[in-house]
């Protein structure tokens, strides 16, 4: 599939600056837009026409699609989401306290914030500011997620995946801090942590999806993207709802099923869920599966499904 344009959500204060100038001068000006908001000198023109003076979004995205490479902003996932495929999706996600304290310096030495740091923590607008960004796609589904604690290492694996040759850039650093690492308190660390609980989910899923899909594609093997979905609270332990794929092949994955690590079933991803589709996920949605366990699985049982081609466990559950 061409992965071109490319969306890159510049969630605040996760090195998105150095990424996106980055990607300007690999992509080119021409072939790059912005949407920084209406203000913002940065903000392409037709973006500008479209988007914020006709309030048409449908045609700021087509000029996007048409003559663009790489579309960056301080936008949430949902507002161009149809637009493009979700492998075209990119971003960057940092440790929520390093994020918190670095857009609080940010806040106050560009935007004239007045309360301290704990006042900043506290206000919602700034709290899961990573989440909130990306809301709206099962995360693993989104094309790329850099880590800004391995900057250098995400570039080379983001290069690696899309075929391109960006480079290392290192800007919009606030040069006045000593050192390259904030420090807390343990008062402020309790409050991130409560304030941005989400933001610490995302990044601790970042962290291992990072070290996995690394580890699949210098393996050379195909780059599965999986997660669950909803059942109801009655059916926990007696059945699973699931979603794989990989963008790289147009047939479904097949998985086998393991009941206390004994193969028992196979299963193919290839049941039709409506996000999929809407959100371009990959085979217009039909990426999902639904199994009932059968009666043979007793309580206290495990229950695995392992991707055939690359034995990586996609779910796993105990029967009750």
């Amino acid at each position: 599939m061409n992965n071109f344009p490319l969306f890159f959500i510049h969630i605040p204060k996760t090195a998105g600056s150095s990424f996106r100038v980055a990607a300007e001068q690999y992509f080119g000006s021409e072939a790059t837009y912005f949407d920084y908001g209406k203000g913002s000198n940065e903000t392409h023109p037709d973006i500008l026409k479209f988007e914020y003076e006709s309030k048409d979004r449908y045609l700021a995205a087509k000029s996007i699609k048409r003559n663009a490479k790489f579309l960056s902003g301080h936008v949430i996932y949902p507002k161009y989401a149809p637009f493009f495929p979700a492998k075209s999706v990119v971003t960057f996600v940092r440790d929520p306290a390093q994020q918190v304290r670095s857009h609080f310096e940010h806040f106050s030495r560009l935007h004239g914030y007045k309360g301290s740091f704990e006042d900043f923590i506290q206000e919602n607008r700034f709290a899961n500011m990573q989440s909130k960004a990306l809301n709206g796609v099962w995360t693993d589904a989104i094309g790329f997620i850099g880590i800004t604690e391995r900057y250098n290492e995400s570039i080379a694996l983001f290069n690696k995946y899309y075929g391109t040759d960006i480079k290392v850039l290192d800007i919009n650093k606030n040069t006045a801090k000593a050192s390259d690492t904030y420090t807390f308190t343990e008062s402020e660390t309790s409050l991130i942590k409560k304030m941005n609980a989400k933001d610490y989910e995302l990044y601790n899923f970042a962290l291992d999806r990072f070290t996995l899909h690394k580890e699949l594609l210098d393996k050379e093997l195909p780059l599965v993207r999986f997660g669950q979905m909803n059942i109801l609270p009655k059916d926990k332990g007696r059945q699973l709802n699931i979603w794989a794929c990989c963008y790289e092949q147009e047939e479904a994955l097949v998985a086998d099923i393991f009941l206390n690590d004994e193969v028992v079933d196979h299963i193919k991803l290839s049941d039709y869920r409506a996000l999929a589709s809407e959100r371009n996920i990959h085979r217009e949605g039909y990426i999902g599966k639904s199994y009932k366990y059968p009666d043979s699985f007793k309580k206290g049982q495990t229950v695995k499904v392992v991707e055939k081609q690359t034995q990586i466990v996609i779910f796993e559950d105990v029967v009750s």
